[in-house]
């Protein structure tokens, strides 16, 4: 439904405008969340639970604050394009290229990275935990290309914001990041007391969470998890 809704939400930008920078991010907008809509009403179907909801949807309160948290995520991570649509400036057409190649390439690594989750667990035992592909290199790295493509589209329309348009911009990545990494690293949800529950007892689990990147891949060093 959230990601969906990002879809639905794009398309009027794309009627009776006439400005390329608008145009492109609103097909991205559409294009990615029509995509992760699908694939995640297919997994829905397949899988039919989320253990690691169950906590937190088992009370009115944790309900609540669910749903507060997904319409504060639609509303800020869609910033940068909603914003972008109240200028009538054309922006830079480098930038506009910049942020396409960004979200092009975050479409491809998040794409790829839940296709190579989703056939590693179709084709494997539940007790095997996913250290393969992108998933060798992050331990969310789905995550990272959402960061990296939704940051292209920050690019995109910066330009054409202003100061105050423009920083408010950058408030959805910053927010992205914040509710990745406190998912990442269990002080939003129970994943990671679900997944140590689950495959704590492999030593190879073990040194996988202590040598790979909770998102960002090694290369950026700086996002590298020391714990």
């Amino acid at each position: 439904i959230g990601t969906g809704a990002f879809a639905v939400a794009a398309l009027p930008s794309l009627t009776g405008n006439h400005l390329m920078r608008t145009n492109i991010s609103g097909i991205a907008v559409a294009v990615w969340g029509t995509k992760l809509a699908s694939f995640l009403f297919f997994r829905a179907l397949k899988v039919k639970h989320d253990t690691r909801l169950d906590d937190t949807l088992s009370t009115i309160g944790g309900t609540t604050v669910f749903w507060a948290i997904s319409f504060l995520w639609g509303v800020i991570c869609s910033l940068p394009h909603t914003l972008g649509t109240t200028s009538s400036d054309p922006g830079n057409k480098y930038t506009t290229i910049v942020g396409t190649v960004m979200f092009i390439a975050g479409l491809i690594i998040e794409t790829a990275a839940d296709y190579q989750k989703w056939a590693f667990k179709s084709s494997n035992t539940p007790a095997q935990f996913c250290n393969v592909g992108l998933w060798s290199v992050s331990q969310h790295p789905n995550w990272f290309g959402n960061l990296v493509l939704w940051s292209g589209i920050v690019v995109m329309n910066v330009p054409a914001l202003g100061w105050a348009r423009g920083c408010a911009s950058l408030a959805s990545p910053l927010f992205m990041w914040s509710l990745f990494y406190g998912q990442a690293s269990g002080a939003i949800t129970p994943a990671v007391e679900l997944a140590k529950a689950k495959y704590g007892s492999d030593p190879t689990f073990l040194k996988y969470v202590k040598n790979i990147p909770l998102i960002v891949p090694r290369l950026f060093s700086w996002g590298k998890n020391n714990s």
